[in-house]
């Protein structure tokens, strides 16, 4: 399995797996559920023609690690895409960038967990929500140093934080400005009820962790919001390609 497209990169720092898999204990979140709540959400990989994902042999703190890359946005997979055919033409011509759900990403991730293989999924954040998220310490270098930022909307009171709902959903955004416009759309149906609402941070590998330790009413209302560009990307590759590529471990 993932046999073929291998691509030396260090990567200075830790790197840690966005989806943790661990046994599932009896208070998670069903897997049928997690897996709905990551359907809707288009992700971007580079696979051949025979559906293998591409592997990625990184060096972190001196250790060496076996990575597939996941990248939110497809404009990033095409800039490491653009690297991976200047550095192996002759295997990025069978390779494409290829949207796949997350659920499938997550789905994957389980099965090599399964099988204790030493491969793992790794996503990796856009540069733009990075400084939304104002966690961009380092000139962005497209690796996987940083979490995948989430952004959601909640009001201060007592000193904690309550989200904000919208038939009776609990948003978490991709994007930054699309949980912006959602703000603002919710202030003119209810203005002083979320006047002091504001955007707060929140990260993936936090919620999906949660979601393997963690099953209570308000976590079974959160909903992800993929950004609209990743949709519309997804969207352009899939009418693109005949057949999208199916890997399996």
């Amino acid at each position: 399995m993932f046999k073929s497209l291998i691509l030396s990169m260090a990567i200075l720092g830790t790197i840690a797996p966005v989806i943790a898999i661990a046994p599932q204990p009896a208070q998670a979140l069903p897997e049928a559920q997690i897996i709905d709540k990551l359907q809707k959400v288009p992700v971007f990989t580079i696979a051949n023609n025979t559906g293998n994902f591409l592997q990625q042999s990184v060096t972190a703190s001196g250790t060496t690690r076996t990575i597939i890359p996941v990248f939110m946005e497809s404009k990033d997979a095409d800039v490491f895409f653009n690297k991976l055919k200047k550095a192996q033409p002759q295997q990025s011509k069978v390779a494409k960038v290829t949207p796949v759900p997350m659920s499938e990403i997550y789905k994957l991730q389980m099965d090599l967990q399964k099988k204790s293989s030493n491969v793992s999924f790794v996503f990796f954040p856009t540069e733009q929500q990075l400084k939304n998220a104002q966690i961009l310490k380092k000139p962005y270098q497209g690796n996987a140093l940083y979490p995948v930022p989430l952004f959601m909307i909640a009001i201060e009171q007592n000193g904690k934080f309550s989200t904000v709902q919208e038939n009776n959903l609990t948003p978490l955004f991709f994007s930054k400005n699309q949980a912006q416009q959602w703000l603002d759309r919710v202030r003119k149906k209810d203005a002083k009820l979320v006047a002091k609402a504001q955007i707060k941070v929140n990260y993936l590998h936090v919620v999906m962790a949660d979601f393997k330790s963690k099953n209570y009413a308000g976590q079974q209302q959160l909903v992800f919001v993929p950004s609209v560009e990743s949709i519309e990307s997804a969207r352009k590759l899939q009418a693109a390609q005949i057949k999208t590529p199916t890997a399996k471990p």
